[in-house]
C-alpha cells in the first residue's frame, strides 16, 4: 500500500520488479474515473486530479502482469510501482480466430500473435516489412509498387486482409498495399492460418490477418517521422538508382467520453533514369484518415472510421510509357451495445491505366473500380464458461472494368454463420461453427469448422482443426478480355469457372518454458477442388481454367527464446509441397524457407538494433515465353537466396530518436522474378511531441 502526491497531481515511474529498469508506454488507469495516462519514454507518468481518496489505479503493460495500486491518502514526492513479467506465451486477448475475446493460450485455431513489443524489436516502419519477416510469409515487392501476399503458399486470392475487424478491398493482381499502414499505429496484428470461411467469407480460405490499431482513450500522443533512402538496383548496374522518401504523422487525443484519431503517410519511389525491362520509374503513395470513439457508456460505444488511399505510378522505356492512377477510400461506422454489433462498411477501389508509345499515340486508357457495400450484425452470448457467437451478413459489390467486354456486375451475397465455443473438460476446448452463404451467382454453400485444443500438464498443449471453404471466381477471372501490348500477349476470362472449395485440416503441439523459450509445430493439409489457374489457349492467348485436385501442405516450426531482459530471438522453418491432381508441383510454389531474427532492446538507454534474416530454398518458377507465347516452367531454377535487414533505433533528445537501417544487405536482385528492388539504406528522424493527459 502506497500514499499518494497531492490532491491534485499523482506522478512517478512504473519500473521492471527483477532488473529495475524503467518501463516506457504503461498504462495506468484510476478505476471508476475517466482519468488515465501511459509512461513516457523514461519510465514516468503523471495524473492530474482532483481525486477522491482512496484510489485504485489498474497498471497494464505487455509482457507484464495486470497490477492494482492502492492509494489511501495524498502524500508528497513521487511513487515507484514495479510490474512483474508474464510468461513468454502471454496472456494476451485475440478475437480473430473466434471473433469473440479469448486467451491465446486457449484459442484452438491456429493464430500467431505480433504484438507491440515484437513490432517495436522487429524495428519494421510498415506492415510490408513486418510481414515478409514472419515464418510461412513472403511477400515479394518490385518496383512496379505492389507486393504479392503469399501465406503457407497461398497468395492473396486467399488471404483475407483487415483493419481492426473491417476487409480491405480493391487487390488488383493480387496485389496488396501494406507499406502505406505505418507500424506507429499498429497495437498488434493477428494472424490465422487455415480456412477460415465458417466465419469470413470467401476470400479467407488461405486465413485471416487482423491489423489492429491504437483505440486506447487513455493513450494520448502525436508522433512524427521522416525517412529518406536511397537504393542500389543492380538490374541496371550503376549503382544508386531510387530515391526514396517518407513522411508520416499519427495522432490520438482523448477527450471525456471520445477518442479522435488521426494519420497522413506519404511515400514517393524514383528513380534516377529509366529501367527498359521495367514499367515503372516512379511511385507516389499517399494515405489519409481519421477515427472517431465515442463511448455513451460503459457498455455502448459508437465507432466511426475513415481511411483513403492513394497511389500514382509512371513509367518510360523505349517500347512504352505508363500512367496509373489507383485510389482506395473505406469507411465503417459501427455501434456496440452488450454484446451486441453491428456495422455498415463501405469500400470504393479505382485503378486507371494508361499506355502510350513514346511519341505520345494513346495505345490503352483503361480504368477498373470496385464499391463494396456490407452490413453486418454479430451477437455473442456467454454461458457460465460458454461462448455462443450468431451474425448476419449482407454485401453487395459493384464490378466495371474496360477491361471486360460485358462492362461490369452486380453481386449479392447473403450469409448467416454460427459458432459455438465450449470447455468439454478441464483441460479441454472446442470450437464448433458454420456459415451459409447465399450468392447471387452461385448455389448456397455451406462452410463448417471444428477445432479442439488440449492441454496437457503445465507447458504443452495440442491443437487440431479441421475446416471446410470456398472461393468464387473473381469478376476478371470469369470476363477480362485485355491485350497487353508491350509483351504482346492477350488474357481472356472463362465464365463457365466454377467456385473453387476446400477441405483442410492442422495439427500442432506447442511448448513453453516460463520466460525463457517456447516452440510451436504446425503441419497443414488442404484439398482443393476446383482450384483456378491461369493456362495458354494458344501462343499469345491466356485463360483461367479449374484444376480438380489440388493438395497444398506442410510443415511449419516456430521457436522464441527471450536469451535475457535485453535480448531476443525468433526462429522458423517452413516446408511446402503444393501440387495438382497428377502430383505436379503447383506453379511458383516455394518448397523451403527459413528466416531468423535477433534483436537487442534496452529501453532504458532507448537503443533498439535488430537483424533480420530469411532464406529461400531453389525453386523451379512459372515464367511467361514471350517468343513462344505460353507460360512455361523456367529451364534452370531460381537459385537459393537470402534476404537480410539491419536497423538500429537510438534516442538522441528527449523525444527524439534516430533511426539507421540497412534493407536486402545482400543486395539480391532478380531481373525475372523478385523481388527486384535492391539493397536499400535510410535515415529516419521521429518525435513523441506530447504523451499523457
Amino acid at each position: 500500500m502506497i500514499n499518494a502526491v497531492s490532491a491534485e497531481i499523482i506522478s512517478g515511474f512504473v519500473v521492471d520488479s527483477d532488473t529495475g529498469n524503467r518501463l516506457s508506454q504503461v498504462n495506468l488507469l484510476i478505476i471508476d474515473s475517466e482519468i488515465g495516462t501511459t509512461t513516457n519514454i523514461d519510465g514516468q507518468f503523471t495524473l492530474n486530479g482532483p481525486f477522491q481518496y482512496p484510489l485504485k489505479i489498474e497498471i497494464s503493460h505487455i509482457g507484464y502482469k495486470t497490477h492494482i495500486e492502492l492509494i489511501d491518502e495524498p502524500i508528497n514526492g513521487k511513487i515507484q510501482i514495479q510490474l512483474d513479467r508474464q510468461s513468454i506465451q502471454m496472456e494476451e486477448l485475440v478475437v480473430t480466430a473466434t471473433r469473440t475475446k479469448k486467451l491465446h493460450s486457449d484459442v484452438p485455431i491456429a493464430t500467431e500473435v505480433i504484438d507491440r513489443k515484437d513490432i517495436e524489436n522487429s524495428g519494421a516502419r510498415n506492415i510490408a516489412d513486418l510481414l515478409s519477416q514472419r515464418s510461412g510469409v513472403s511477400l515479394q515487392t518490385s518496383v512496379e509498387g505492389g507486393s504479392v501476399l503469399n501465406i503457407l503458399g497461398m497468395d492473396s486470392r486467399y488471404i483475407l486482409i483487415l483493419i481492426d475487424g473491417q476487409p480491405i478491398t480493391g487487390r488488383f493482381n493480387n496485389r496488396v498495399s501494406l507499406d502505406q499502414i505505418i507500424t506507429d499505429r499498429v497495437k498488434k496484428i493477428e494472424i490465422v492460418k487455415g480456412p477460415s470461411s465458417s466465419l469470413y467469407g470467401s476470400e479467407a480460405m488461405g486465413g485471416v490477418i487482423n491489423i489492429i490499431t491504437y483505440n486506447d482513450k487513455y493513450s494520448q500522443s502525436i508522433n512524427l517521422s521522416a525517412r529518406y533512402s536511397d537504393t542500389e538496383n543492380k538490374i541496371r548496374n550503376n549503382g544508386i538508382g531510387n530515391g526514396s522518401n517518407n513522411i508520416s504523422v499519427n495522432v490520438v487525443q482523448p477527450l471525456r467520453n471520445t477518442i479522435l484519431g488521426f494519420n497522413y503517410n506519404q511515400n514517393a519511389i524514383v528513380n534516377d533514369q529509366s529501367i527498359e525491362l521495367i514499367e515503372i520509374d516512379q511511385i507516389h503513395k499517399k494515405s489519409i484518415g481519421s477515427y472517431i470513439i465515442w463511448n455513451l457508456s460503459e457498455h455502448q460505444n459508437v465507432n466511426f472510421n475513415m481511411q483513403s488511399y492513394g497511389q500514382t505510378e509512371k513509367g518510360e522505356s523505349k517500347l512504352m510509357n505508363t500512367h496509373t492512377d489507383i485510389t482506395r477510400n473505406n469507411f465503417s461506422l459501427s455501434h456496440k451495445v452488450w454484446n451486441f454489433e453491428q456495422t455498415l462498411t463501405s469500400n470504393n477501389y479505382s485503378r486507371n491505366y494508361v499506355q502510350k508509345r513514346p511519341l505520345g499515340k494513346l495505345e490503352k486508357d483503361d480504368l477498373t473500380s470496385e464499391k463494396f457495400l456490407k452490413y453486418e450484425v454479430l451477437y455473442n452470448k456467454k454461458i457460465g464458461t460458454n461462448v455462443i457467437s450468431t451474425g448476419l451478413e449482407i454485401y453487395r459489390a459493384n464490378y466495371q472494368s474496360d477491361r471486360i467486354k460485358s462492362g461490369k456486375q452486380d453481386i449479392i451475397n447473403r450469409s448467416l454463420f454460427g459458432q459455438y465455443d465450449i470447455d468439454i473438460i478441464d483441460k479441454m476446448n472446442a470450437i464448433i461453427g458454420v456459415r451459409l452463404d447465399d450468392y447471387s451467382d452461385y448455389k448456397s454453400v455451406v462452410s463448417p469448422r471444428i477445432g479442439l485444443m488440449y492441454r496437457y500438464k503445465e507447458n504443452w498443449k495440442f491443437r487440431t482443426a479441421w475446416s471446410q471453404g470456398f472461393r468464387a471466381p473473381s469478376f476478371m477471372e470469369r470476363f477480362i478480355d485485355w491485350n497487353h501490348i508491350q509483351f504482346n500477349y492477350t488474357v481472356i476470362g472463362n465464365p463457365d469457372l466454377k467456385p473453387e472449395r476446400s477441405t483442410g485440416i492442422t495439427l500442432g503441439a506447442e511448448y513453453t518454458n516460463t520466460n525463457k523459450y517456447q516452440m510451436s509445430l504446425i503441419f497443414y493439409h488442404t484439398q482443393f477442388e476446383n482450384l483456378i489457374n491461369d493456362f495458354t489457349l494458344k501462343p499469345g492467348l491466356l485463360s483461367y481454367q479449374n484444376i480438380e485436385k489440388a493438395t497444398f501442405s506442410g510443415i511449419e516450426l516456430i521457436s522464441q527464446w527471450q536469451i535475457s531482459e535485453q535480448w531476443n530471438s525468433r526462429f522458423g522453418i517452413n516446408w511446402i509441397n503444393n501440387r495438382d491432381g497428377d502430383n505436379k508441383i503447383i506453379p511458383n510454389t516455394m518448397p523451403l524457407s527459413i528466416n531468423g531474427t535477433g534483436s537487442y532492446n534496452n529501453p532504458r538507454n532507448f537503443i533498439n538494433v535488430s537483424i533480420n534474416t530469411k532464406w529461400v530454398a531453389p525453386y523451379r518458377p512459372q515464367e511467361y515465353d514471350a517468343q513462344k507465347g505460353v507460360f512455361i516452367f523456367a529451364e534452370q531454377k531460381l537459385k537459393g537466396y537470402a534476404l537480410i535487414t539491419v536497423r538500429s533505433t537510438l534516442k538522441i533528445y528527449d523525444y527524439l530518436q534516430l533511426s539507421l537501417g540497412v534493407e536486402n544487405a545482400g543486395n539480391y536482385t532478380n531481373s525475372r522474378f523478385g523481388p527486384f528492388i535492391g539493397r536499400a539504406a535510410y535515415l529516419e528522424l521521429s518525435t513523441q511531441l506530447e504523451q499523457g493527459k
